[in-house]
């Protein structure tokens, strides 16, 4: 036992130093978070909206992870005013939390309901068949709120979500005005096609939901790669880019699309690097899945 003593004596003191090495680089990002008054005042909010902001003169990652802390600060101390603050700059201003829905907006009859309660009347039609969606909806979604832009009206859902570090932060899905008839736009008119099914009865709730396209943005993907495939000579196997309709792009080139066989309309991701599809699901299944998935892993 005495034997092993040095190496637990440079053990301990290893850690140690490992420990004052972790909480100096991350000293930026763990600050010390304000002491919190009662109300958010102008003075307060000036304040805040300085402090929202990154300091280009720092290092860009703790600078982001400060200024998200704070975010997560700002809605635990101040709830729906410090997500109106947060976001002010970033939206109309024209926000109303759930409760004092004006007359004139879409989804003013759930006035007067529960979060959790609104999002069963909301997603009751296809409540069967996104069970998981709608269970994550309704325990992570804290503030529901109806935003009026212009003419039109979006319905943000404010979801708790944990970061990659396991600190607590949010994620917005964002809902279009329901329509129960979308029409074809431009891009579907020009290779035949009409808006699918199941996407219509989506869209009767949202015309457009988080990251799935509503349906003045979703393409048929041949407007875009049919010239690009002909000045490479490149020919796709197994379909062909005026059956793939664009409904849930990633940001990074790739896509999930329904595809079209004969009239028949699953879903399959579309690679941007090896033009492949794979992955085939039923829309409804990959909603379930793909938009239940709030945290960072």
């Amino acid at each position: 036992m005495l034997r092993m003593l040095p190496y637990l004596l440079i053990l301990l003191l290893l850690c140690l130093v490992l420990y004052c090495v972790v909480r100096f680089l991350r000293q930026d990002v763990t600050e010390e978070l304000p002491d919190t008054p009662s109300v958010l005042s102008e003075e307060l909010k000036s304040q805040y909206r300085v402090q929202l902001k990154t300091n280009p003169s720092k290092k860009i990652g703790p600078e982001i992870d400060r200024t998200m802390n704070l975010e997560r600060f700002l809605v635990d101390a101040y709830g729906f005013d410090g997500i109106k603050l947060i976001f002010e700059g970033k939206n109309s201003g024209s926000l109303y939390q759930l409760g004092e829905f004006p007359q004139q907006c879409p989804w003013a009859y759930l006035n007067g309901t529960e979060v959790d309660v609104a999002i069963d009347t909301l997603f009751a039609s296809i409540a069967g068949e996104i069970p998981n969606l709608v269970a994550t909806l309704k325990d992570r979604c804290k503030y529901l709120y109806a935003e009026r832009r212009g003419e039109t009206w979006v319905l943000h859902y404010f979801l708790d979500m944990a970061l990659y570090d396991g600190r607590s932060h949010f994620v917005v899905y964002s809902g279009g005005e329901p329509s129960e008839n979308p029409m074809a736009n431009a891009s579907l008119v020009k290779y035949q096609w009409d808006v699918p099914n199941d996407l219509k009865r989506l869209y009767a709730i949202h015309d457009g939901l988080g990251p799935i396209l509503g349906s003045g943005d979703i393409s048929v993907m041949a407007q875009v790669m049919d010239p690009i495939c002909e000045d490479q000579n490149f020919f796709p196997e197994g379909y062909q880019f005026a059956d793939l309709l664009e409904f849930h792009p990633d940001g990074c080139g790739n896509a999930q699309c329904f595809l079209r066989q004969g009239d028949q309309y699953m879903t399959v991701d579309w690679d941007h690097e090896t033009r492949e599809i794979s992955s085939e699901h039923s829309f409804f299944e990959y909603l379930d899945e793909r938009l239940s998935q709030l945290d960072e892993e």
